[in-house]
């Protein structure tokens, strides 16, 4: 059975969290005699104090969204391949801004979508004459609903809080790798896809309801960061593989929405 393509961007939601735990002290200087007590007290530096080793689990989820979210911005790279063919993306977000382009397998052009300022624009090609389609949020039409919600799509927070309810394990596995000039650690992630909330959630159950047979669970592997930012996943599910790419977290990025004269509001003609 051929997999919804809207379930192939399920990994596109980030289920990553952790935090960096630190413990040190202070020692006190030894008492003098009383007479030459105030001249001789000298203070005693602390001793240098190392911050334990980042340990992503179940538990501490919540403060990848932070970490992203004080980020805000980032590159994205990712792969999606079934059946000898691949799904290619590239781009970059900038808070809830994005600018992601797709290479669609049996499409002559590439794909590019921009969010600036919660309005999605959409340029397919041949299908909207080669201009971008402003989607409407109030239409109906399947495909224009799936584009509105892409503004939740880039938000790491959300999809955060959308996976930690679902989150039944997360497991070290291998060594660390660097990634993008970063120590990374990888970590199997297992869902419970039964318990996935907000957009991706969402898009589970429409698979689920156009007759996709989902899997309980869901297993994706991460690389994370000692600075508690993702840097790599990858994921094999129904024989689709998926290999995501994080870089160049925080820096410099401009999302802009195109030129009046590029603009349509005219849907695809599909």
């Amino acid at each position: 059975m051929r997999m919804s393509r809207r379930l192939l961007v399920v990994p596109v939601a980030l289920t990553l969290a952790g935090s960096l735990a630190a413990c040190g002290g202070e020692s006190s200087p030894s008492p003098s005699s009383t007479a030459d007590q105030s001249a001789a007290q000298q203070s005693v530096e602390p001793a240098p104090v190392e911050q334990a080793a980042f340990v992503l689990s179940a538990d501490n989820f919540a403060e990848l969204g932070e970490q992203a979210s004080a980020a805000k911005s980032y590159t994205l790279t990712t792969s999606i391949g079934a059946e000898g063919q691949a799904l290619e993306m590239s781009g970059v977000v900038n808070g809830a801004d994005a600018q992601i382009t797709e290479t669609v397998p049996g499409l002559d052009a590439p794909i590019e979508i921009r969010l600036v300022d919660g309005v999605v624009y959409v340029n397919l090609g041949p299908a909207t004459g080669g201009l971008f389609w402003q989607v409407d949020p109030n239409d109906t039409n399947p495909l224009a609903a799936s584009m509105s919600g892409a503004t939740e799509q880039t938000s790491v927070a959300e999809s955060v809080a959308a996976l930690q309810p679902a989150i039944v394990s997360v497991t070290p596995v291998g060594d660390p790798e660097q990634i993008d000039g970063v120590s990374a650690q990888g970590y199997e992630v297992v869902v419970d896809t039964t318990k996935v909330t907000g957009p991706s959630g969402a898009q589970l159950a429409e698979a689920e309801a156009q007759g996709v047979d989902v899997p309980d669970q869901i297993t994706y592997t991460y690389w994370v960061g000692t600075d508690k930012l993702p840097r790599k996943m990858s994921m094999d599910l129904m024989g689709t593989t998926t290999e995501m790419l994080f870089s160049n977290w925080g820096g410099a990025v401009t999302v802009e929405a195109p030129a009046a004269d590029q603009i349509t509001t005219t849907g695809p003609s599909l």
